[in-house]
């Protein structure tokens, strides 16, 4: 029996989701920036946080879905691994935040677009909020301001099925 691309790309993808769904638990607390550059590799972005603190985020998974922060203490260990792009993350976004601290939060958006009839920016962050639930969050910016004025959520286009009108 032959092996189809089909099922070859349906395993990669299969051990891509796994891969990711395993990166916290893959970063022991306490561990030095090198073991986690040896383990993980250089991160997307490095992020100054307060108290000394420095996350790196490593954005990842299919449609950049989700979103690694390992924190690191002011001694350059391990404080934390975390999965950045969930319910209880969006939830800390306030009116009034700057993009510097939803990047703190959040990561870098998987879209940025502007809407100059209303006057704003908005970063788009996909997400699943449980398995086949595919969304985007978005965070609203006054234009002038670069502040968040609201946040938004919405099914993901790219994952809903297309209506066909038969007859």
């Amino acid at each position: 029996m032959g092996v189809t691309s089909k099922s070859v790309l349906s395993l990669i993808a299969c051990a891509l989701v796994a891969g990711c769904a395993t990166l916290p638990g893959s970063v022991p607390i306490g561990a030095s920036t090198q073991e986690v550059e040896a383990k993980l590799g250089k991160p997307k972005n490095t992020v100054d946080a307060p108290g000394g603190e420095t996350v790196w985020q490593y954005p990842t998974g299919p449609m950049g879905q989700r979103t690694y922060m390992v924190r690191f203490g002011s001694d350059r260990r391990v404080k934390s691994v975390s999965q950045a792009l969930t319910l209880e993350t969006f939830a800390q976004i306030r009116p009034g935040m700057s993009g510097d601290d939803i990047r703190l939060l959040l990561g870098p958006p998987g879209e940025v677009v502007t809407y100059r009839n209303l006057r704003e920016n908005v970063w788009s962050y996909r997400y699943q909020p449980g398995a086949g639930e595919n969304r985007i969050f978005n965070v609203h910016f006054d234009a002038s301001s670069g502040l968040v004025r609201s946040t938004s959520d919405q099914e993901d286009p790219l994952f809903v099925p297309p209506i066909r009108v038969v007859g």
